[in-house]
């Protein structure tokens, strides 16, 4: 056979082995998508360790087959051997790590319940495991990883010290999910004034979504160290407050059955509401123009609070004008002897 057709052959295989690993990643990709919804994350973390490998082993693969032949290359037979063994450790270091980095996340939110994103877990997976692959890889291809180790152990501490704040933030985020006091999709306030849902603990960062949609960004050592309160622990609902005024002429019975039938009424009607809860009501001040008390009603989740106090405040306004029940003013009484010049004043000013 002469050289022409043998370099035409290496060609042929080495251009055939990535077509055949794109070939097979779309036949992958259709077989993992009619998975069934039971199974779905064993078989999609399977097919998506093939989906990673298909193209790199096709494509190494063909190019294996091409430099096996005769085509009278200057290159050595080992050096070539080691650079492909070198790259298909790489390729399946690569693929292991994103596998590894999805089975370590679905389990930490199967066993600790997290919900919501964590990427902190995948990246340090991520990290762990690429740099296995990388000294194994350099191991297979005759580079004593022995003093490499003591180098990169100078060198880690170095970076170490360098690089304080950053590692402060990774080890309080760890912290911050490992204490389990505070989770991806938990509702809290931080005592500078921020709230919002946790939306993801990463390697330096955690993010807060707030009510409007806003991201604010807080590094994980702050955020660690901060006084906040958790709405979704130990339980997603809550009470609110409203404050409310009846006068002192008031029947205060007839004005409690009248609040307590509103109260119990919004919070039925309404999906934010508490409807197993029973409202209650607290009379507290001789104020200075009516006697006040607090309305203590139950919401499901601590956004929901606004619409409920809403609709609650509308439907008592309207039922105690139906009832006759006065909200008073603020007033002020003044009481002038009758030689007082201001008692004078007043007296002309009100005579016509």
């Amino acid at each position: 056979m002469n050289k022409p057709v043998i370099w035409a052959i290496a060609a042929a295989l080495a251009i055939a082995g990535p077509f055949v690993g794109i070939t097979a990643r779309r036949l992958i990709d259709r077989f993992a998508a009619k998975t069934s919804a039971h199974t779905r994350a064993v078989h999609r973390m399977t097919f998506g360790l093939a989906h990673d490998l298909a193209v790199p082993v096709a494509s190494l693969a063909g190019l294996t087959l091409a430099l096996a032949l005769p085509t009278g290359l200057p290159v050595s037979h080992t050096t070539v051997k080691q650079m492909l063994e070198a790259a298909l450790l790489l390729a399946i270091t690569y693929a292991v790590a994103r596998l590894a980095a999805e089975v370590v996340t679905t389990v930490a939110r199967r066993v600790t319940g997290i919900s919501g994103s964590v990427t902190l877990f995948s990246t340090i997976t991520r990290i762990i495991v690429f740099v296995l692959g990388v000294l194994i890889t350099l191991q297979s291809v005759g580079i004593q990883i022995t003093p490499l180790l003591g180098a990169l152990g100078i060198g880690a501490l170095a970076i170490a010290l360098a690089l304080e704040g950053t590692l402060a933030n990774l080890f309080a985020g760890v912290h911050i999910l490992a204490s389990k006091t505070v989770q991806p999709g938990d509702f809290v306030k931080l005592d500078t004034g921020e709230t919002g849902w946790i939306s993801d603990v990463n390697w330096r960062t955690t993010t807060i979504q707030d009510i409007p949609g806003n991201f604010i960004i807080v590094p994980n050592r702050k955020f660690a160290d901060a006084i906040l309160t958790n709405f979704h622990r130990p339980e997603q609902d809550m009470a609110v407050t409203v404050e409310v005024t009846a006068g002192y002429d008031s029947d205060l019975e007839h004005v409690e059955t009248v609040t307590m039938d509103v109260a119990r009424r919004v919070m039925k009607e309404l999906d934010v509401g508490f409807a197993g809860a029973d409202p209650r009501v607290r009379f507290h001040t001789f104020g200075e123009s009516g006697i006040g008390f607090r309305v203590v009603l139950r919401t499901r989740q601590y956004e929901d609070q606004y619409l409920l106090v809403s609709e609650f405040i509308k439907a008592l306004h309207r039922r105690y004008r139906e009832e006759g029940i006065v909200i008073p003013y603020p007033t002020r009484v003044l009481s002038l002897p009758d030689h007082d010049p201001r008692f004078q004043l007043l007296t002309s000013l009100h005579t016509p």
